[in-house]
């Protein structure tokens, strides 16, 4: 088909246009040096299950709440991760702070009367905070979890990772994995256990038990709260050393470790000191009355008190002694595998 001259002249002028545009966008990008704006990246869709939920993790930050309670109420508590400090107050309330933590709830689980005060309680994370944490969905998190308590309260707290220290309150019983325990002025039994971490108790009172797998046990002026209640410690690498724990049954053991007792036997009383592989030191009052049943298999034993001597086996491996310090009221049994024992007298400050 023959074009005629008009139509030859239209379609130039639409080539030259086109031309001109495509360099002049050119001549601009290299001129100014800005590329092109990249295209928008397309993210992938979420594809939901039928039924399912999506739920954004609750925000962290701190949480105070508070609430009236019984003056004798019992707490309960689970703490995943975080430092918990729980102190005693002349306050019939109890106040708890989380920081940098998620939501709780305080669950009233049981009151004194139907319309009374609640005497047991349960903090817990709250349902939209617990379904973002797993199997441990019912443990306060946070770097820090502070709980003022009425004086005559009792705590029971598990956890995982949690430095404690309990001050002031009536009984408390811990259990955690990994962390150090400490508490203080507890005067109605306190039952701690940790698998890494050091136990340290203070001015407390009544039945207790302390039990660290790895760690030191600690026990300083402590007494029984009433006639029968036994004082125990355990770890199975670490040191025991108490100082005035004046119960009349105590019983310290550690497989690789040392122990110290730092007292006087009262009369009656059954004392049993055990390790493994570790020394055995016992200072005490020059007029103690006590009975020494001792086995040191390939340690040795030493008293710089005077002993009467029942019998006194050297054999190797098999070494023990039966001996008395004064009329021989109190029954200490004293057993060291391979280490030493000895006896000194106590400094009378």
């Amino acid at each position: 088909m023959q074009l005629n001259l008009q139509q030859l002249i239209v379609r130039s002028l639409l080539v030259c246009i086109a031309s001109v545009a495509f360099l002049a966008d050119t001549t601009f990008g290299q001129a100014t040096g800005t590329p092109a704006p990249p295209r928008p990246i397309r993210q992938p869709r979420v594809i939901v299950p039928h039924g399912a939920t999506v739920t954004a993790p609750a925000p962290r930050g701190d949480v105070e709440k508070a609430m009236a309670v019984d003056s004798n109420v019992n707490v309960k508590l689970c703490v995943s991760n975080g430092a918990v400090k729980v102190n005693g107050w002349n306050r019939d309330e109890v106040r708890i702070l989380v920081r940098s933590g998620r939501e709780f709830d305080i669950r009233v689980l049981e009151r004194t009367k139907p319309e009374g005060p609640p005497s047991w309680l349960w903090v817990t994370p709250t349902a939209a905070a617990s379904g973002m944490m797993g199997p441990m969905s019912e443990c306060l998190s946070g770097a820090s979890i502070e709980i003022d308590a009425p004086v005559g309260s009792s705590f029971n707290i598990t956890g995982r990772s949690a430095h404690s220290a309990v001050d002031n309150i009536k009984k408390v019983a811990i259990k955690v994995v990994d962390g150090n325990v400490a508490v203080n002025n507890i005067p109605g039994g306190i039952n701690a256990s940790t698998l890494q971490g050091n136990l340290l108790v203070e001015n407390s009172g009544g039945g207790i038990v302390l039990d660290s797998t790895n760690g030191n046990i600690i026990a300083v002026d402590v007494v029984p709260g009433q006639v029968g209640e036994i004082f125990r410690a355990k770890t199975n690498s670490g040191s025991i050393s108490l100082k005035n724990v004046t119960h009349r049954q105590i019983e310290a053991n550690s497989i690789s470790g040392s122990v110290v007792f730092d007292g006087s036997f009262s009369s009656g009383g059954i004392y049993t000191f055990r390790t493994s592989n570790g020394s055995i030191r016992m200072n005490i009052p020059k007029d103690s009355s006590c009975k020494i049943v001792a086995a040191y298999g390939f340690g040795s034993f030493s008293s710089a008190l005077p002993l009467n001597f029942i019998y006194h086996n050297r054999a190797d491996r098999a070494r023990n002694l039966a001996a008395t310090i004064g009329s021989g009221a109190a029954t200490v049994n004293v057993v060291t595998t391979s280490g030493s024992i000895a006896i000194n007298p106590r400094d009378p400050r």
